[in-house]
């Protein structure tokens, strides 16, 4: 999804995932896709500025349902004025990191979570290109919130039920530095609402798989074809009637002896066929 200079994409497997009913804001500075979630499948998230400049820093920053991943600092590609940035997972101390997942919703008919407060963010992945000021020197990012990557626990009852959420995998090693950073100004924030593809289909916002009709349109060429049926055997009916009806007349008729040389003209009966009329006795 692009927006100006600013495009993201979601990836699994390394392959971006389609993005459907792309809207824009009027102001110009957001916009809203949505995307297929796959269970247990963990995703990619790309940045890309194709307008890059020396003279302003760009930071990507990523929020998952509602929570905080931290920002990656866009850096040009070789030189060129294309700067781009992911992010695959977040920092879970001073020295580990969990991926990205999609994962099933967490339900519970646990009556105390009806009146728990849920994120209004839940069910998205935002992605806001912000200008940065920098500061000088790094710091080993140790300051993270572990609540924050617990799963979203829903009750079974609840509207907000989607199918699926965001969760982190496993924690394997790897140490995390921090850009003291802040933030001059946002540019642009792209939106990803995620779901399962079958509810994206039924809600008519992803395409129906390729091959499969619908219900409705199956019925009705059935519907169409017994009528077409139905019509070929009443007209084979009815010539089948119109030929028994011809042999019997020709077993009846009987030739009458001639007792004159005065030539007798017959009258030809008249045929029940009209000129031109094709007749199909198979």
């Amino acid at each position: 999804m692009q927006l100006g200079q600013f495009s993201a994409t979601i990836s699994v497997d390394g392959v971006a995932l389609p993005e459907y009913a792309v809207e824009y804001s009027a102001d110009g500075l957001e916009a809203t896709c949505w995307i297929a979630s796959e269970r247990d499948k963990p995703f990619r998230v790309n940045f890309q500025d194709i307008d890059f400049s020396p003279h302003r820093q760009i930071s990507a920053r990523l929020f998952v349902d509602g929570k905080g991943c931290n920002g990656r600092l866009l850096k040009a590609v070789n030189g060129s004025n294309i700067s781009t940035g992911m992010r695959d997972s977040v920092a879970s101390s001073a020295n580990t990191r969990r991926p990205l997942k999609f994962a099933q919703q967490c339900l519970t008919d646990d009556d105390s979570y009806l009146n728990t407060a849920i994120p209004a963010q839940l069910g998205t992945i935002n992605v806001a290109f912000w200008h940065v000021k920098l500061h000088r020197g790094n710091s080993i990012d140790s300051a993270v919130n572990r609540g924050d990557l617990e799963a979203t626990v829903l009750h079974e009852r609840s509207k907000k039920a989607m199918g699926h959420s965001v969760q982190f995998g496993p924690e394997y090693y790897r140490m995390n530095y921090r850009l003291e950073s802040t933030r001059v100004k946002t540019l642009a924030t792209l939106i990803f609402r995620y779901r399962p593809i079958g509810l994206l289909r039924a809600e008519g916002i992803a395409p129906p798989e390729p091959g499969q009709i619908p219900n409705d349109v199956s019925d009705l060429t059935m519907d169409v074809e017994d009528a077409d049926a139905e019509d070929e055997d009443a007209q084979i009916k009815k010539l089948e009637k119109q030929l028994e009806s011809l042999k019997k007349k020709k077993q009846t008729k009987q030739p009458k002896p001639e007792h004159s040389t005065v030539k007798q003209e017959i009258k030809p009966e008249q045929s029940v066929f009209q000129p031109g009329e094709v007749i199909d006795l198979t």
